[in-house]
């Protein structure tokens, strides 16, 4: 497969197959259709049965353990042939189904619309059954929309983020740079941000040398990220215990009066070399705008 019609031949012809053999075959095919969409052939056509492949792995993987039986191997395949090809393969599908889906935000937000899944892969990872970073990709912050109050400046910024894992240091880190490329260094007296610890956050293509220089990387919060009432956000928050007003997540910044830090190597490990995260800043909000939504109200008069 030296072209990418080569690889799109490929994959058109035996991706159908991912869910017509037995889960061990397929876990191997998966692999081979994982490895043609890292060599340029075109996800489209391998996605649907990769992912419905790698469902069913779950669901027959979730169900063995659910037995909690004791027997030897050879008596547990006699008795559950199809879920042990399942658990064997498991670690052949994941790959693949994580090439995919952190190559196409699109894709990756319509499976995230599967609960059914979403609470499997949950349960699975809890368990110690499954890697952690499927259960990341399959959580991540996509097109997820942030307000960002600046009461001392009676300024507002509405975000987006993309791509970003679902703990807010991850957050923090991508969204203080990206206020200070907005507005400019200096912004309520904060100091810059580490060009390496951004490059590390947003998986801007790293080398190897650079995940080996993560292990010792450190960085930590230039604005205070708070909320009424309260002294900071924390950041190993999950994104949904963000507080809202009128439906709408938002923090407000303030000057650092604390200081935290983190290591992102722990908080937000790299997932896949292809996923790459950011947030942008979609747009400043005017006054008028703020009036209607009632968040004058957090600025200073």
């Amino acid at each position: 497969m030296r072209t990418k019609g080569d690889c799109d031949a490929f994959l058109a012809e035996f991706a159908p197959y991912l869910t017509r053999i037995d889960t061990f075959h397929a876990g191997m095919l998966a692999l081979l259709c994982g490895s043609t969409v890292e060599r340029g052939g075109d996800l489209s056509i391998p996605f649907e049965h990769t992912m419905n492949l790698l469902v069913h792995q779950l669901r027959l993987v979730k169900a063995l353990a659910e037995r909690n039986e004791s027997f030897s191997p050879e008596d547990t395949f006699r008795r559950y042939a199809e879920e042990v090809r399942a658990e064997k393969a498991l670690p052949l599908t994941i790959p693949a189904a994580m090439t995919m889906l952190c190559r196409d935000k699109e894709r990756r937000k319509q499976w995230q619309q599967r609960t059914d899944v979403v609470e499997l892969v949950t349960g699975l990872e809890q368990a110690g059954l499954i890697p952690y970073y499927l259960e990341r990709v399959f959580t991540l912050l996509d097109d997820k929309e942030l307000l960002i109050l600046d009461p001392t400046n009676r300024r507002a910024f509405l975000t987006r983020l993309i791509g970003v894992q679902n703990v807010m240091y991850h957050c923090y880190a991508l969204l203080q740079d990206a206020i200070l490329q907005y507005v400019g260094p200096g912004y309520l007296n904060a100091a810059p941000t580490d060009p390496q610890a951004v490059r590390y956050a947003k998986n801007d293509h790293l080398t190897p040398a650079d995940y080996q220089a993560a292990r010792e990387l450190s960085d930590y919060q230039r604005f205070n990220f708070t909320y009424p009432g309260g002294l900071f956000f924390p950041g190993s928050a999950p994104f949904e215990e963000v507080p809202t007003l009128g439906g709408m997540p938002f923090l407000i910044i303030e000057p650092k009066r604390m200081h935290f830090q983190w290591d992102p190597a722990n908080m937000y490990p790299v997932l896949h070399e292809a996923l790459q995260a950011r947030i942008e800043i979609v747009r400043e909000l005017s006054h008028e705008e703020l009036a209607e939504r009632n968040f004058l109200s957090f600025f200073h008069n």
